[in-house]
């Protein structure tokens, strides 16, 4: 069982990083003033979802409230980051990722 109770804390870990990296991605984007005002809303707007404790749907229905959380979510990731144009996206990534690392002295200096 250790093995096992490893491999998926290291997946759910890698997940949640990845979640934690898109949301900072797009909460940076939203205030990037390239970007036109109705991305930049809906990038706030996703953010805001995302990070709210208010669903859509609420949890306690028991399959459709879960439903919500596991395909609204990815695919308004999915939209708001085709949105972005890449450059601007590979930029508040690279901030995102500085900012989430320990690592901060070697992001600063780039």
């Amino acid at each position: 069982m250790g093995i096992i109770t490893f491999v998926l804390k290291k997946i759910l870990k890698d997940r949640f990083y990845k979640l934690q990296l898109h949301t900072k991605t797009l909460s940076l984007a939203s205030k990037h003033s390239d970007l036109p005002v109705y991305t930049r809303l809906l990038a706030s707007f996703v953010t805001l979802y995302i990070l709210s404790p208010i669903d859509l749907i609420p949890d306690f229905i028991p399959i459709i409230g879960t439903l919500d959380d596991i395909i609204l979510i990815p695919l308004a990731l999915i939209l708001v980051i085709k949105m972005i144009p890449e450059p601007i996206m590979n930029e508040c990534r690279h901030k995102a990722e500085c900012e989430l690392s320990d690592k901060k002295s070697s992001c600063s200096a780039s």
